[in-house]
């Protein structure tokens, strides 16, 4: 249901108001406690959530994990403004201006035919901006405490827009054959340290896949989890249909439930 009765900056400034009734000394204790580093983890969930609410296909239910982020942006801006006095306005103005200067393609004279063309002129700029403010290493600085798979693809990113990457994806695909060959060697004999690298290389190399096939493979692997899961709780039906417990089946008889509920 939609208000139309406020504007948008009126609801902004009626909610950050609430906030600060809340972090207010006759406001909630739970968000006075609350740090810098609880509302960004908080944020992290909720983007996960909001993943979520897409995967399902209801609408309204992004519609609310959205507003959740919202609100937990402006919450980060309040820790902001104890540091440093800098409006929501000039952050998005500053956001707005390098959206721009980062696509010279469409709103200057450069040129970008294709995804790939555009991503590279991306990180062109990005790199140019960060020499003028770190004198880091061209992989510098990625968070540490990001999700593994996350920081993977970012770190893959930043070393493709060096010009480090495979030429196509056919090469990462012979490199997934070649990792996967050690990964066996591994099991065979190599002991579990040896095993544990060589699924980090396959898992690195498949990030690299997903990547180079503009696929966010966080994205992919919730997608296939939610189908096994879906799938599970279907076998889980159909046996209690058959009046058993799926822990009491034969391997063989879970397999043949499995295979009927893809169906």
């Amino acid at each position: 249901m939609h208000n139309d009765d406020k504007s948008l900056e009126e609801e902004f400034g009626a909610l950050r108001d609430t906030l600060r009734t809340l972090r207010g000394k006759d406001g909630c204790p739970w968000d006075r406690e609350q740090s810098l580093d609880d509302i960004i983890s908080y944020l992290i969930d909720e983007s996960y959530e909001l993943l979520r609410a897409e995967k399902s296909g209801d609408w309204e239910d992004v519609e609310e994990e959205l507003g959740d982020v919202v609100f937990l942006v402006i919450f980060i801006h309040e820790f902001l403004l104890e540091k440093r006095n800098t409006s929501l306005t000039e952050i998005v103005s500053r956001v707005h201006r390098k959206i721009v200067s980062r696509h010279p393609h469409v709103f200057g004279s450069r040129q970008a035919s294709n995804s790939a063309e555009s991503t590279a002129e991306w990180e062109r700029i990005k790199r140019e901006e960060k020499k003028k403010k770190h004198k880091d290493g061209l992989l510098e600085p990625t968070a540490s405490d990001l999700p593994p798979l996350r920081r993977a693809m970012i770190l893959q990113k930043k070393a493709a827009g060096a010009g480090f990457d495979w030429p196509d994806h056919r090469g990462v695909i012979d490199k997934l054959r070649e990792e996967t060959a050690e990964l066996e060697s591994a099991v065979d004999g190599g002991g579990r340290s040896r095993v544990k690298e060589e699924l980090g290389d396959i898992l690195f190399t498949i990030v690299n896949l997903a990547r180079r096939m503009d696929i966010d493979p966080e994205n992919a692997l919730e997608t296939t989890t939610t189908k096994f899961l879906r799938r599970f709780r279907e076998m889980e039906r159909k046996a209690a249909e058959r009046g058993v417990d799926l822990e009491s089946m034969t391997l063989d008889e879970m397999e043949d439930l499995w295979q009927k509920s893809k169906e």
